[in-house]
């Protein structure tokens, strides 16, 4: 039988009860904590800090005065395997608010265990231990700090939150930084709702089901009384209906770590996670309400936001000195540039992201400072009122997340940039980053296509245009006899890697920035250091600098042993994991020169060079080549790394791993003299 659904202000209370389909395999038992699971490490990973040893959740609907609500129950045991993993016993619980509602936590309790002189010592989460933080306009987060937590601590805590925003249906991840025994996720959603189910990561479950129950509903309705004279009055009743539900159960065994590399955009993009997005509201005797957005109504939903799409027809304010702005442009490129260069270098970026603007652009010009939508947005209201074909396109920064293409949520952007149509081609801007060229983005927001919001060419754009990462580097040194090397070494960078050296030396003093030249380099020392084209960007950044190097050459009597690269390049393989489950991405192609030249002392001749390498990855890939060549008492070593593929799968992690091991253990040969 459906349920009918009454006002609400007839319901005092509904219970809710299940008839449950049970898996084959039961749901973790806590069992009580002994003297033996301290001594007990479930995982063999010997760098964990912490692990969890069970991580149990569930989520229900229940049905009260204004409606559905959600129920979330979570328990959770770790075991602190060291001092560092003590941060683990901080938890932290998100919770969903707006102006007129919020998340609650109905219930906490928690517990730290401890074995001291062979006895277990037990210590209760205090109320003093638990405090609320407020994270952003929409976010709160409800931290509690486990006590007296130390190495070889086991705590345990459970809670239960619950929550007016059927939208917002509780997400689970099953993969931490720590290693996890036992992870499970249970949801019961009634038939009046449909979520898209958002599923990601690269480990298998050890379980995943879906069973079909009945939740039976009791309705207490308040008593009424009756209409008219001779009418009676209704007495209060309870009324008990069955609806269908849908029970899932997720369940993850022995999860590794999730550990950082380089080359990532974010390990949320490949943890083992699953996410809930409401697509269709079905109640009874109503037709059914569709709540996802399509791209269309999306698109159009942006396009009528004030603080999006009726924000970019008000670049008016600028009219009258637009003509100054172009002056010196002749074709309507140089015009867009031009453009560009007046707001990237008079605003300022205040490290906000969003793809709202907080201002009118007016407002935002006038003030000189925004976040990266105010100036972006701001840019292509200016670029209209210059006559010309621009949209804003909405992006999810490379810390953000991945977008997947076919679900269409605002929630998976965080950025905006703008978009340029002139004739055939197109550029992209971005001009809260002062050191980014012209049609060139920031690394932080090459991750994939970025979604056009347009009336009439919405759709999806790549994201990478143009953008690399060039560096030459040339050094020039004189090597004594003694072992020590001195002369010049200058940097030529251009593209994302200029970008990122320009940005660092504006963050920086200069002692600091030739600080972090010679780091991992203990004896070298800079006596003069010089920079150039700062901030002329269309030019490659220079950096100059004069080196004293003692003791880089090993004199053994006769023999003289010096690195090929004179301590330049690199000196570990930046690939260590032993199978990666997760995609390389570079961001861009990447071209890495050396030109390393050594003057040898008078008296000394070359007994052994290394043999020359070429080494290649499939398809073009990438390379890598180092020659060499003694002439008139001069050696030179030219070292060229080239990455062509900005993206390489897991499968391919082991030839990328080779390919770098490979090239360092090149760059770590030796070159040997001896005296004539």
């Amino acid at each position: 039988m459906k349920i009918k659904f009454l006002p609400a202000s007839l319901i005092v209370f509904l219970c809710l009860s299940s008839v449950v389909s049970f898996s084959q395999q039961k749901e973790y038992e806590f069992e009580k904590i002994n003297i033996a699971d301290f001594k007990n490490i479930l995982t063999k990973d010997s760098s964990a800090v912490a692990e969890v040893i069970a991580d149990v959740g569930h989520t229900r609907f229940e049905y009260g005065p204004k409606g559905f609500y959600l129920i979330f129950e979570r328990k959770t045991r770790i075991h602190i395997l060291k001092q560092e993993g003590t941060s683990y016993a901080t938890i932290e619980i998100p919770l969903y608010k707006t102006k007129t509602d919020r998340e609650e936590v109905a219930s906490f309790k928690g517990y730290t265990y401890n074995l001291e002189n062979n006895e277990i010592v037990k210590t209760k989460v205090r109320s003093e231990d638990i405090f609320m933080q407020e994270q952003s306009e929409n976010w709160n987060v409800q931290k509690v700090a486990m006590p007296a937590v130390k190495a070889n601590s086991i705590i345990e805590f459970n809670y239960e939150v619950h929550s007016d925003f059927t939208f917002n249906l509780q997400s689970w991840a099953f993969q931490s930084d720590i290693p996890i025994n036992w992870s499970e996720y249970n949801v019961k959603i009634p038939e009046y709702f449909v979520y898209k189910t958002l599923s990601q990561g690269y480990l298998p479950f050890a379980i995943n089901e879906k069973t079909r129950s009945q939740q039976n509903f009791s309705v207490h309705y308040e008593a009424q009384l009756g209409v008219g004279l001779n009418s009676e009055r209704q007495p209060g009743h309870t009324e008990v209906y069955k609806v269908d539900a849908d029970n899932y159960r997720w369940v993850s065994t022995n999860v590794p770590a999730m550990k950082p590399e380089p080359f990532i955009t974010t390990t949320d993009n490949y943890i083992s996670k699953i996410e809930f997005e409401l697509s269709v509201v079905k109640m009874p005797g109503e037709l059914d309400r569709t709540v996802m957005d399509t791209w269309e109504t999306l698109n159009t939903k942006l396009l009528e936001n004030e603080s999006f799409g009726l924000l970019v027809k008000r670049g008016g304010f600028i009219s009258d000195q637009l003509p100054a702005i172009t002056a010196k442009a002749g074709s309507s490129v140089e015009k867009v540039e031009a453009i560009y260069d007046h707001v990237k270098y008079r605003m300022k970026w205040n490290g906000d992201n969003g793809v709202f603007a907080n201002n009118n652009p007016k407002k935002v010009y006038e003030e000189r400072i925004g976040s990266s939508a105010d100036i972006n947005l701001m840019l292509v209201a200016i670029l209209k009122e210059a006559g010309f074909n621009a949209e804003p396109v909405i992006l999810s920064t490379r810390s953000h997340g991945l977008v997947q293409e076919i679900y269409p949520l605002l929630s998976k952007f965080n950025y905006v940039v703008a978009l340029v149509r002139i004739d055939a081609e197109t550029y992209l801007l971005d001009a809260s980053s002062k050191y980014v060229p012209f049609n060139t983005l920031p690394e932080r927001c090459l991750n994939g296509k970025g979604r056009i919001i347009s009336k009439t060419s919405a759709g999806w754009v790549s994201l990478l245009n143009k953008e690399n990462k060039n560096s030459y580097t040339v050094v020039d040194l004189t090597l004594a006899e003694d072992g020590s090397l001195k002369g010049k070494c200058t940097i030529t960078s251009s593209g994302l890697d200029a970008n990122s050296r320009r940005n660092t030396f504006a963050n920086k003093n200069e002692k600091e920035y030739i600080e972090d030249f010679t780091s991992g380099h203990q004896n070298w020392s800079v006596a003069e250091f010089h920079i150039s084209n700062v901030d002329t960007l269309s030019k490659p950044l220079t950096e100059e600098y004069t080196l004293d190097i003692p003791d880089e050459a090993q004199v053994a009597g006769d023999k003289m042993y010096l690195n090929l690269m004179a301590g330049f390049g690199e000196k570990t393989n930046p690939f260590k994991l032993e199978k990666r489950l997760f995609p390389v991405d570079f961001s861009s192609p990447i071209k890495d020169n050396y030109i390393v030249k050594i003057n040898i002392p008078a008296g000394w001749v070359v007994e052994e060079l290394p043999k020359m390498a070429s080494v290649a990855l499939p398809d073009n890939a990438g390379s890598y080549k180092c020659m060499f060549e003694e002439k008139g008492g001069t050696i030179q070593v030219i070292s060229n790394l080239r990455i062509n593929k900005t993206f390489f799968m897991p499968d391919e992690y082991e030839q990328l791993k080779e390919f770098f091991r490979l090239m360092v253990v090149k760059q770590a040969e030796q070159i040997v003299l001896k005296k004539a």
